[in-house]
């Protein structure tokens, strides 16, 4: 019985990391349009504010959710041994760092794109 709960809590939780994956690129594909506007503003929108605030959110649950799947992999010897969870733990790590530094390129990219239209204006 213990297994088999524990091979719930893994599928539970996979999916909501799974889900909130998703939800990341949604908001990066939001985020990363604010700096092709053809006229950036000299200061970030509150949209923008609100994007950057809802992304950081989403990465902290997935780090959470994460660090959920982590703690039940090693409790548990049945999902231990599986070669399967193991890899899919270590590329939900992956992708977490990937976004990570992909939030931290588009701020940026951001702050470069204001810069340059703030010195094209002054």
């Amino acid at each position: 019985m213990a297994a088999n709960s524990g091979n719930t809590g893994w599928a539970q939780l996979r999916q909501q990391a799974r889900s909130l994956e998703s939800q990341t690129e949604t908001l990066f594909h939001t985020y990363s349009q604010f700096s092709t506007v053809s006229t950036i503003p000299p200061k970030p929108t509150e949209d923008e504010r609100t994007t950057e605030a809802k992304l950081q959110d989403v990465l902290e649950k997935r780090e959470s959710v994460v660090s959920q799947l982590t703690r039940l992999l090693e409790s548990d010897p049945t999902l231990t041994s599986s070669a399967l969870k193991q890899n899919n733990l270590s590329l939900l790590r992956d992708k977490l760092a990937d976004h990570k530094r992909d939030l931290v390129r588009l701020r940026a990219t951001l702050s470069q794109a204001r810069d340059r239209a703030n010195l094209l204006t002054n």
